[in-house]
């Protein structure tokens, strides 16, 4: 993280600390319409025009560690198949037979030079080539080289896999402009995946995210708990320093309060010298700046993905919608590279208390879906601290076309002088 960036978010913290209101000038959010959450067209629009455009992550690079190695993968209600080629490159296909498509691999993961589906025993290369199928002689002029698998973007970020169904997507790197350049102080090509954890939510995608898209209700529903093992997790709301990012990306850092700087070792939250956490019990990536250290700092990733980094391994948080109303999210936690057995640190007491932390954030969805259908609930008004919130509806609309959405469904565009980078 470049040091301009870093002054520049102290800056923001001892402004946000000192602010008796919003900026000069800064817009009023009228209400969100909770048909956002609640309404089948918008939904299907989403689901239309909104996920197949987006960057999805799909994996680890480790996961297809050889030629020939492979992975299944249907988060976003697509089969995918994500396969390291001969040539060494890792491809994403549609899991799909191009003859009646039935899947061409069934199993989660594995390893094979020749893809054959079960059904019909079509068989493809690990480049997707279609290179034979049974009783060639009965098809009439079927041209093989126009059958070979669907295949998707795939690229690869600092080790984590992405796939973006639409052939004219920008870049991956470009799509994540500043969060790139500033998570590559996480080394993440030395990192290794730790654990992952599911839960169904019993709302809407957006509800959900929405939850770590902001902390006004930290101290409200997260309260301190000294068993966790994992410091104190106060958080001084008032100071949020918050960076809007073109293509729906964010920053959000918050400094801890008094209390918990003192249990940090810390003589100033706006003191990022310490380096907190360099000589603690969890292997350190030297890499990281001392703003993650002494600071809680997460970046969002559009459309449904935060990072709440930290110097000792963090987790991607990823939001998949099942239907209108329910959602799978994962919690998929990384850390620095130790090898076989188990990872250093006592790593079953921190997930415990980041299980903890996110089912009390969980333990408000499923209600707040259930209130939005309430007819007397019109919409969502939203403050200076909820504006990434904005940011990410604004963007949905970006990405479907506003025309494409019933006038009172739509939010209006009101941030666009307020990003950055």
């Amino acid at each position: 993280m470049r040091q301009e960036i870093v002054d520049r978010v102290r800056a923001q913290i001892s402004y946000e600390l000192q602010r008796e209101g919003p900026p000069d000038g800064f817009p009023k959010f009228p209400d969100i319409p909770r048909e956002r959450y609640t309404n089948s067209e918008f939904y299907a629009l989403e689901k239309e025009l909104l996920w197949p455009k987006v960057w999805m992550y799909v994996g680890r690079v480790e996961d297809v560690p050889e030629a020939g190695s492979y992975f299944t993968w249907d988060d976003a209600g697509i089969p995918l198949l994500i396969v390291r080629g001969k040539d060494l490159k890792v491809r994403a296909f549609y899991n799909s037979c191009r003859h009646r498509g039935a899947p061409v691999v069934r199993d989660a993961c594995g390893k094979a030079s020749i893809l054959r589906c079960q059904y019909h025993s079509w068989a493809y290369d690990t480049q997707g080539h279609l290179v034979s199928y049974p009783s060639s002689r009965d098809f009439v002029d079927l041209i093989q080289s126009e059958r070979s698998l669907g295949e998707l973007r795939c690229e690869i970020f600092d080790g984590w896999i992405f796939v973006n169904q639409d052939p004219d997507a920008l870049p991956l790197v470009d799509f994540l402009g500043p969060v790139a350049d500033e998570l590559q102080q996480m080394d993440g090509n030395n990192l290794q995946f730790l654990d992952k954890t599911t839960y169904i939510i019993e709302a809407n995608w957006k509800v959900a995210i929405e939850a770590f898209l902001e902390v006004y209700h930290f101290p409200h529903i997260h309260k301190p708990r000294p068993d966790w093992g994992m410091g104190a997790f106060d958080l001084d709301i008032n100071g949020a320093a918050i960076d809007l990012m073109r293509h729906g990306q964010s920053r959000m850092v918050v400094p801890f309060t008094k209390p918990a700087q003192k249990l940090r070792g810390m003589k100033d939250g706006l003191d990022w010298d310490v380096g907190f956490g360099k000589d603690g019990p969890f292997p350190d990536i030297p890499s990281a700046n001392d703003m993650v250290r002494s600071t809680s700092l997460a970046y969002g990733v559009f459309p449904n993905m935060t990072i709440p980094v930290e110097a000792t391994g963090f987790p991607f948080l990823v939001f998949w919608p099942i239907d209108i109303r329910t959602t799978k999210f994962d919690v998929i936690h990384f850390a620095p590279k130790w090898g076989d057995g188990d990872p250093p640190g006592d790593w079953e007491t921190r997930l415990a208390g980041f299980d903890g932390i996110t089912k009390e954030d969980q333990a408000n969805m499923a209600p707040i879906q259930k209130s939005l259908e309430a007819p007397s609930n019109r919409g969502i008004p939203l403050n200076y601290q909820e504006r990434r919130i904005w940011h990410l509806h604004e963007q949905v609309d970006r990405v479907i076309g506003a025309e494409r959405i019933p006038t009172n469904l739509r939010v209006p565009e009101l941030l666009a002088d307020y990003i950055v980078g």
